[in-house]
């Protein structure tokens, strides 16, 4: 099953990252806006896909973020 959602994230994302308005503007993960202050863009040290604060998370001992999907791969 978790492959599953995986190969299936892989697809959305596959799509969705031809669409740059997209990708500049929108959570590869969750598809929310980025806006200034409340939900600003970070990149995922893995994919390098732009994601909102909600679907990533701080390695502290690597220094980067990483987002849900990665962290779960």
């Amino acid at each position: 099953e978790m492959k599953q959602k995986l190969d299936e994230e892989g697809s959305k994302c596959s799509i969705l990252s031809k669409h740059q308005k997209f990708v500049e503007h929108c959570c590869m993960r969750c598809c929310s806006p980025f806006t200034f202050l409340v939900n600003t863009k970070r990149r995922c040290g893995d994919c390098k896909f732009n994601v909102c604060k909600s679907c990533c998370s701080y390695q502290k001992r690597e220094k980067v973020w990483i987002c849900c999907v990665c962290q779960q791969a």
